[in-house]
């Protein structure tokens, strides 16, 4: 039977899917589905897309008998991305929501994003902060609260300066995008296994005005399980500069003001040197080569080199000096959880 809540037929109560990809993640699934369900906004779907799991994962579906549940199981594994895609595809909302399987969503995530669309129904996106969540770690860590720009409408250029200045914590659970505009745009990119989440929604925030929520309504968990994670250094370096390059470009099509544009557009490629050289920095940390990191370093050095002088003395006291001090480097910098995260 089809519930009222189900049927999207007011014009002024936006419809959202709450879009969740998933393979073998059965013992994290759960809490994933449950938190998409808790919405305190009504109108809404949560869709599973199941990527041919061998694992118990169909079993936890089951349990839910909610009717806003819907899921898909694909017949073999199309890969991480197309999965994501096909949730696109196959979503009925107005708007969407990814949510990967092993993050949560707050009780309110959307319905603090629909306050701020019902300011302003043309919007093509919604940024709130999320808390990040360190899996092997067990712990927590809150995310980081503008303090420039209040919950609200915004340029969306500002919102995105705040993201690549590391003022904000976003990731791709806490992001709800203008599905069509998601669709128009084919989706997110398959070239970019690393950075597809950010090379999907930030290109939205150039087009005008976008709502911000300045609270965490997202927690988003790494780990060394995810396959984002188990990428090789040079695949995160590759994707990463494909991804400021993404963003300058939308930049240049967007902002007309010159001197705007150059800011963001240098800030966009800072951003992505310095989560490149954390990405060296864990390789080595890890027991990588010296010499693969430098022979690296050398390849990637223009991109690398938009980085400040912070950031390359924080690199070279990581990688190159005794593990004690290293270790306590890492301790005192209160931005390595964020760093750690995809983007983002």
């Amino acid at each position: 039977m089809v519930t009222p809540d189900l049927v999207p037929n007011c014009k002024d109560v936006p419809f959202v899917t709450i879009a969740i990809p998933t393979f073998n993640r059965a013992a994290l699934l759960r809490n994933c589905v449950a938190s998409a369900l808790a919405q305190t906004h009504r109108t809404f779907e949560v869709l599973v897309s199941d990527n041919a799991s061998t694992d118990e994962t169909g079993d936890v579906l089951r349990q839910f008998t909610d009717a806003r549940l819907r899921v898909l199981r694909q017949e073999s594994n199309i890969g991480l991305l197309s999965n994501w895609n096909a949730c696109l595809a196959a979503a009925k909302g107005d708007f969407i929501i990814f949510v990967s399987d092993d993050d949560v969503i707050a009780p309110r995530m959307l319905e603090r994003c629909i306050e701020i669309i019902r300011r302003d129904s043309q919007i093509p996106v919604v940024v709130t902060l999320s808390n990040l969540h360190s899996g092997s770690m067990g712990r927590t860590f809150p995310a980081r609260i503008s303090r420039s720009l209040d919950s609200g409408i915004h340029d969306g250029s500002a919102i995105l300066t705040e993201f690549l200045t590391d003022r904000i914590t976003v990731t791709m659970p806490g992001v709800l995008m203008r599905t069509a505009l998601v669709r128009e745009r084919g989706g997110l990119p398959l070239d970019l296994l690393h950075t597809a989440d950010v090379a999907t929604w930030a290109p939205l925030l150039l087009l005008g005005n976008a709502g911000f929520v300045n609270e965490p309504c997202a927690t988003f968990t790494y780990h060394t399980q995810s396959e984002t994670a188990r990428l090789g250094v040079e695949q995160l370096l590759r994707d990463g500069r494909k991804a400021a390059n993404l963003i300058a470009y939308h930049a240049n099509e967007n902002i007309g003001d010159a001197q705007r544009r150059r800011m963001l557009q240098v800030q966009t490629r800072r951003c992505f040197a310095r989560r490149g050289l954390t990405a060296l920095s864990d390789y080595r940390k890890s027991g990588g080569g010296l010499q693969t990191l430098l022979n690296t370093l050398w390849r990637f050095r223009g991109h690398l080199s938009n980085v400040n002088m912070a950031a390359v003395m924080r690199f070279t006291a990581i990688v190159l000096c005794p593990h004690w001090i290293a270790d306590l480097a890492r301790r005192l910098r209160p931005t390595a959880p964020e760093q750690l995260a995809r983007t983002p």
